[in-house]
């Protein structure tokens, strides 16, 4: 299974015959508009451009995969991405919530089962409900759901979505056992109220629940995530989990092989890492 990070939570997971572009925020550095509002260091997002090779990437892309995309959630769906998805006509896989919000802007959008599981030429979906946000912040956000990825022969994925870490998350990580998380980890908050996502903190309380590798994202793309990569690694280190904690650069590809055991004591999958157009040599990450 390779996961390519794109930029803030775009990525494209290659599992089995599958190609799955999440949460496709194609836009121009510096196109969409500002995320804070009472501060003197306002800036366009997203902050950076998609990174080189990212074209080859797209063009991969079998289905979307959307975890939100109304009340104004541009980093998850914006204008660039709904254009290229409707030229190319793929299946765009959301949720009932999505559906007509969807198909109004000419998307080939197919619902998944609210409850219970979605099967998808052979790629089992479950939905698993994000919290965007607690107290009055969370009643403007569209909150969305996550997704627990199953595919015979590959390892298990968990996109965890916009969400602080809830019990609804912990239960998801420590029933189903995930092999591979993607988890938001850039802190966003806006102006007033709370973090909106995890922050680095939450991110690694929730890898040391599980016993799979875990992947960041969400970080260093919009103007109100303050969360680093740099920040990132060097708290995984401390918390020991540099092994099992990854933090790609966008455009770096990280591959996973090899389905865990039923058992605590089990290593992660094996990784390897590169960025497009570099050949990847495997790397255990348990060395």
């Amino acid at each position: 299974m390779n996961i390519t990070q794109l930029r803030n939570a775009t990525v494209l997971v290659e599992i089995g015959p599958h190609r799955l572009l999440v949460d496709p925020m194609l836009a121009a550095a510096g196109a969409l508009p500002s995320l804070k509002w009472f501060t003197t260091q306002r800036r366009r997002n997203p902050l950076v451009d998609l990174p080189p090779g990212s074209d080859s990437v797209l063009d991969r892309a079998t289905h979307a995969l959307i975890t939100h995309c109304q009340r104004g959630h541009f980093d998850h769906l914006d204008s660039a991405g709904r254009r290229w998805l409707r030229q190319r006509g793929l299946p765009v896989l959301c949720m009932p919530d999505d559906l007509v919000h969807l198909q109004g802007r000419g998307l080939n959008a197919v619902a998944l089962q609210q409850a219970g599981s979605s099967t998808v030429d052979g790629l089992r979906i479950t939905p698993v409900p994000c919290l965007h946000g607690e107290g009055w912040v969370g009643r403007f956000m569209a909150h969305g759901y996550g997704y627990f990825i199953e595919f015979p022969g590959e390892p298990t994925l968990y996109i965890a979505g916009d969400t602080v870490l809830t019990d609804t998350v912990k239960d998801c990580v420590l029933r189903r056992h995930p092999d591979v998380c993607i988890v938001p980890a850039g802190g966003a908050a806006f102006d007033l109220g709370g973090e909106i996502i995890m922050d680095g903190g939450q991110a690694m309380t929730l890898a040391a629940l599980g016993r799979g590798a875990f992947v960041a994202n969400h970080l260093e793309a919009l103007d109100h995530c303050p969360t680093t990569r740099a920040q990132l690694r060097s708290a995984a280190i401390v918390r020991g989990l540099g092994e099992r904690f990854f933090v790609p650069e966008d455009g770096e590809v990280l591959s996973f092989a090899g389905v865990q055991a039923p058992s605590a004591s089990v290593a992660p999958p094996h990784a390897r890492r590169a960025t497009p157009g570099v050949d990847l040599a495997l790397v255990d990450p348990t060395a």
